[in-house]
């Protein structure tokens, strides 16, 4: 049995490159030529009172990869609120590009060129099929060669902005330049766009670093609607506007609440605890999404358990739209 491909990479970093070369199979050059033009940089900028540039910064630089002779898919932060887009080739051209959409399921981001990239398109692979442990390569903006990987877990992953992902792609060795970064599989195919550096692939006592990658399956069957309108087909998924965490001994501790968000018309403040929803205990994060999924799309009533200086009481709230809250880029 092979050992898994960290420990092999381990090994190479132990032994020399030999290890690592005769461990694993390599891509192909044609597969390779392909992938390496296909990565583009994306800069965008947004206005300074945008809500998310006191979060993300106004300037924003990453990565994207072209899905289409027009089209660049990309992680969904770099694009929100931006004002200006630009598309930076292998080759150091600059192509100005317009958002196309911000899918908040899915964290992923499109990008529409507004002159020809003249670029090959990499096609999507499927990455529900992707084998666990199995070999991936990643490729970030102004980088000269891939670097291979493994992913190593499907754990769920929950955020504190209101985001979960149920299958996300977790990989090692981490690596640094992750931000909208691709994911191939070994024909080549786009499987997973990077998102992020987490402390923990595993969620065990191992506590490796690693990568988040978002598995591009959770875009494939929502993609024409998203390119022809700028969101998924659909009611918008409910959103309170609360940024928090879970608290050792239950609960969830806010550590921030949006502008003009349901939870702020509803008086949640920085500091809080939330304890239940709808008369049920909140056991961490996971449980706090899928509960308010559950409940229904924008639009949908429910009733927190909030703790305040040792006192609780119970909140009225209107689920909200995230996109709502935003501005709106050019084109969308």
């Amino acid at each position: 049995m092979k050992p898994p491909l960290w420990i092999a990479w381990c090994a190479a970093v132990l032994l020399g490159p030999m290890a690592w070369a005769q461990s694993e199979p390599t891509l192909t050059t044609p597969t390779v030529e392909r992938i390496m033009q296909s990565v583009v940089g994306v800069q965008t900028r947004s206005d300074h009172q945008a809500n998310t540039a006191r979060t993300l910064g106004e300037m924003r630089l990453g990565s994207g990869v072209v899905i289409a002779p027009d089209t660049v898919l990309t992680i969904g932060y770099l694009l929100l609120e931006a004002e200006t887009v630009d598309l930076i080739d292998h080759q150091g051209r600059r192509v100005p590009g317009q958002v196309r959409a911000v899918d908040s399921a899915s964290g992923l981001g499109l990008i529409r060129a507004l002159v020809p990239l003249r670029l090959e398109a990499v096609p999507l692979g499927d990455s529900d099929a992707l084998p666990t442990p199995g070999k991936l390569w990643t490729l970030g903006q102004r980088e000269s060669e891939l670097t291979a990987l493994e992913l190593v877990s499907r754990k769920p992953f929950a955020a504190g902005w209101e985001y979960l992902l149920e299958t996300p792609l977790m990989t090692l060795p981490a690596v640094n330049n992750w931000s909208g970064a691709g994911l191939f599989d070994q024909a080549g195919r786009l499987v997973g766009i990077g998102s992020l550096l987490v402390p923990d692939v595993f969620g065990d006592q191992q506590r490796l670093p690693g990568n988040l990658y978002v598995p591009v399956n959770l875009v494939k069957d929502p993609l024409p609607e998203l390119l022809r309108t700028g969101k998924r087909p659909g009611p918008a998924p409910s959103w309170l506007g609360i940024s928090s965490q879970a608290l050792p001994g239950g609960g969830l501790a806010v550590l921030r609440v949006s502008p003009d968000s349901p939870a702020e018309r509803a008086g949640i403040l920085v500091g809080d605890t939330l304890l239940a929803l709808q008369g049920q205990a909140l056991e961490n994060l996971q449980d706090f999404y899928r509960r308010l999924g559950a409940l229904g799309p924008a639009g949908s009533k429910l009733t927190l358990s909030v703790q305040r200086q040792g006192q609780v009481r119970q909140l009225d709230l209107v689920t909200g739209d995230r996109n709502q809250s935003l501005r709106r880029p050019s084109g969308i």
